[in-house]
């Protein structure tokens, strides 16, 4: 079973029923393309279609829905001013979840159809970003799980 497969599986059990998913359509997320001049990778606009707009509980209070997607990027690099970080984002990054303005997760566009995932957490004392170990697929699991 794919991860989306996996996904709606455990948010069922969670009691976030499969018609709480909005998903965009084909024009939006190739507007998305569009506004960031990349392809997407393949596993980010799978979510995309099934839940690209909403899931219900399921990410709530987190800026990661087509509504806010094209300014996270903007919005994590003032984070990241604002914090005296060492680092920029990365030309290559896309910003695809943020968490109450003190959090984000990347990953690097042209890489892989299910890439890695880099963290950015507010107050920590790193000067790089956190590799994850996790690919955006395992991501969304994840936070699945912590519900």
């Amino acid at each position: 079973m794919n991860y989306l497969g996996t996904l709606i599986q455990q948010l069922r059990k969670k009691g976030i029923q499969p018609s709480s998913l909005v998903g965009c359509s084909v024009d939006e997320i190739n507007f998305i393309e569009k506004s960031i001049q990349a392809p997407l990778p393949q596993v980010f606009k799978e979510f995309l279609q099934i839940m690209g707009k909403g899931a219900g509980d399921f990410l709530l209070g987190s800026s990661c829905f087509f509504n806010e997607l094209i300014n996270l990027n903007s919005w994590a690099q003032e984070l990241l001013e604002e914090n005296d970080f060492e680092k920029k984002l990365p030309s290559y990054a896309f910003v695809f979840w943020m968490h109450q303005g003190y959090q984000f997760a990347f990953f690097h566009l042209n890489t892989d159809e299910d890439p890695e995932v880099y963290f950015y957490y507010e107050g920590r004392t790193r000067s790089e970003f956190e590799k994850c170990n996790l690919k955006v697929s395992e991501f969304y699991i994840e936070k699945c799980s912590l519900m």
